[in-house]
């Protein structure tokens, strides 16, 4: 039952940290080890910056 609430709490989490576009660095390593497992990965520095960025510079982010 333990392990049911903490799964039910850690993807509730991410869920909402997906909704308010927070970068999630495990979830992007966990995904470099299985899709691309000799690639290069980002430091958690570069990989935060990269999605800012890619988030507020993107067509259609600004009002002006």
């Amino acid at each position: 039952m333990i392990n049911y609430i903490t799964s039910f709490f850690s993807r509730s989490a991410s869920v909402v940290r997906a909704v308010l576009g927070v970068p999630d660095y495990e979830r992007y390593l966990a995904h470099m080890r299985s899709a691309h497992p000799g690639d290069r990965v980002m430091s958690e520095t570069e990989f935060k910056h990269t999605r800012m960025s890619d988030r507020y510079n993107g067509p259609g982010s600004k009002c002006c």
